[in-house]
């Protein structure tokens, strides 16, 4: 009888190990950066030309500032790299690593912790995919692309109990010299 319980602890811990594995491929393919509208993103230079006056980058917020009743936020550029070159950009910067590739698919560059700052549009549309909805952990699970209000935002970074926003990388907008759309990148 103690055989067969234990067979059964042991059956339910590998069929969590596997459902757990089966979340972080799925989080892996459905991160934002996959999406089409991120798939062109050229990271080796970690920014885009999209049209006149306009740029995509990928970078860490540092800060988020108030002056003058004008949203800033203080950015440190980085280079955001996922899949076959995550892993090529991984090998060659860490070539006696003894791992086959970038861990978790993607490889962050940040050779350059200049900062620089950037006002944000009033109407700025911010998307997320992890934050702390309701000051539980239980409260902040992935909901991809989720649309918040930029003051929801603000009050969300200032917030670092459950979950620390500081650490993620976001995919910036920047049109006309102001961050028009700030996404959330999921980092497993």
């Amino acid at each position: 009888m103690k055989n067969a319980a234990k067979q059964w602890k042991l059956r339910m811990l590998g069929i969590a190990v596997a459902v757990l594995g089966m979340i972080v491929i799925a989080t892996y393919v459905l991160t934002p950066a996959n999406a089409e509208e991120n798939a062109t993103a050229n990271p080796a230079a970690a920014k885009q030309v999209q049209a006149n006056n306009s740029e995509m980058f990928t970078a860490y917020v540092d800060d988020l500032q108030q002056e003058n009743g004008k949203l800033y936020l203080v950015v440190d550029k980085i280079g955001w790299y996922q899949g076959e070159e995550a892993d090529k950009v991984f090998e060659q910067r860490n070539p006696n690593s003894g791992l086959d590739g970038a861990p978790d698919g993607y490889y962050i560059v940040n050779d350059n912790e200049e900062q620089e700052k950037f006002e944000v549009s009033a109407d700025a549309e911010v998307l997320m995919q992890l934050y702390d909805r309701d000051g539980t952990i239980q409260g902040a699970d992935i909901q991809w692309n989720e649309s918040i209000e930029l003051r929801t935002f603000e009050t969300l970074y200032d917030k670092k109990d459950i979950l620390d926003l500081a650490v993620f990388p976001y995919h910036l907008t920047v049109q006309d010299g102001k961050v028009v759309k700030i996404v959330q990148q999921y980092i497993p």
